[in-house]
């Protein structure tokens, strides 16, 4: 089943999230993508469900709520407040959505259904996200809307809407079956991206993303570079980790007005796919919020890794916490420490610092260092013999560069950056001189 879990890492400025919490609600995540499956791409279809009838009947493939995600359209009669989406899903045990601030989700580990026989509805103990909301009648609503699924409420299928009945059997809540994205949930790993916005919100400046492996992505922004944590599996997606990387000093107001845009957009990442239009193919996100992100496949707009000079701006690197998730960690590397990198096919070579000290890193015996196939080889990398001045030294960003080369498997080069990616699963990234 494609699970609806919490939006993790993502807190509005301000917002107090403990990181123990956090910690909790992002194992709950990645134990609910990676072992429950996903839920059908196409909904069940209601079976002879009617307006007159307040109890569910039970089809051959389960309850028709599951599976689908419910948009709402009415709280206590009445539209919810303008630019709020408030959803829900149910997949048997588990349930999850957004209440116009906050994600929300949990399931009975008993294996209980959320919506018994007879549409009665059962709220486990569930975990939620911790943004504030924007304004107290958000915030109101919010409240009024989970607190409408306890107390003996009950549910009922009429048609494509989802209608919540309380105990006197009033409609308190109404909801619209969502449509699934066309086109498929592919794997992710290993593809570049760049945002195609025809609103313009996201300024001129190309926005990417390169899905580096199973749980971190790094991409640029109009303004700075950043790093994610993220876990995807048949089509839902999850993002439970931001990290920036480089100066807003040189940013303009407006730009960093963008980038903080789309990095929070993306933040609430809750479904996938990717579909062709117009022959040509696009990858679409769709958010919590229900917002819509639609990138196109990233051209290599630098070209080849043999063209020109390199500089290295940061380390990508991965720790795991006692729940054994892995969360990326990013370290940026100042204009200072000038690790620079020149490649041909059997060896590359650059240079530290103001001192301008040498190295060489060179592929093994007979292999060449750079592989037809973007695969990279490297033996060994060392400070070139007597290239320092006297009494410099290699400083420990640098000496961590040249251990991290021979762990170096393959690259990539999309937009203006080059990355190469390394055994452990972190990476190393350059931007051209």
């Amino acid at each position: 089943m494609k699970t609806r879990l919490p939006t993790l890492g993502h807190k509005k400025r301000g917002s107090a999230a403990p990181m123990a919490v956090i910690a909790v609600l992002a194992a709950m995540l990645i134990a609910g993508i990676a072992c429950t499956g996903a839920p059908p791409r196409t909904p069940t279809t209601p079976t002879g469900v009617g307006s007159d009838t307040a109890a569910l009947e039970p089809t051959a493939t389960g309850l028709p709520i599951d599976g689908a995600t419910w948009i709402l359209e009415s709280i206590d009669g009445q539209s919810p407040i303008a630019d709020t989406h408030l959803t829900l899903t149910v997949d048997g045990p588990q349930f999850g959505g957004f209440d116009g601030c906050n994600s929300f989700g949990g399931r009975h580990e008993s294996g209980q259904p959320i919506i018994k026989r007879y549409g009665t509805v059962s709220l486990p103990v569930y975990a939620m996200t911790a943004a504030g909301c924007p304004t107290p009648a958000i915030l109101g609503q919010a409240k009024r809307y989970l607190a409408a699924m306890k107390d003996e409420a009950k549910a009922r299928v009429v048609g494509d809407h989802l209608h919540i009945l309380d105990g006197s059997g009033q409609v308190v809540l109404v909801f619209a079956r969502e449509q699934p994205l066309p086109g498929q949930p592919v794997d992710l790993v290993g593809t570049s991206w760049r945002l195609v916005d025809n609103a313009g919100i996201y300024g001129e400046g190309d926005t990417t993303i390169l899905f580096l492996n199973s749980w971190s992505a790094t991409g640029t922004t109009v303004c700075r570079d950043y790093t994610v944590g993220y876990a995807a599996s048949a089509g839902g997606i999850r993002s439970y980790y931001k990290g920036m990387s480089g100066s807003v000093e040189p940013c303009t107001q407006d730009a960093i007005h963008q980038e903080h845009q789309y990095v929070e957009d993306f933040g609430w990442a809750d479904e996938y796919a990717i579909h062709q239009t117009d022959g040509a193919e696009r990858l679409v996100v769709r958010t919590s919020r229900g917002k819509t992100l639609t990138f196109e496949p990233l051209p290599q707009s630098v070209g080849d890794i043999f063209q020109g000079q390199w500089r290295l701006i940061s380390f990508l690197e991965s720790r795991s916490d006692g729940s054994g998730m892995r969360w990326p960690d990013n370290t940026d590397v100042g204009v200072s420490e000038n690790i620079t990198a020149v490649f041909d096919a059997g060896s590359f070579e650059g240079s530290f610092g103001r001192a301008s000290c040498a190295y060489r890193a060179v592929g093994p015996d007979g292999t060449p260092l750079v592989g037809a196939d973007k695969t990279i080889s490297i033996a060994a990398a060392s400070v070139t013999e007597n290239s320092c001045e006297d009494g410099v030294i290699v400083s420990p960003k640098q000496q961590r560069y040249l251990n991290a080369l021979p762990t170096a498997e393959r690259y990539t080069v999309f937009g203006e950056r080059l990355v190469i990616i390394t055994s452990d699963g972190g990476a190393l990234v350059f931007q051209p001189e």
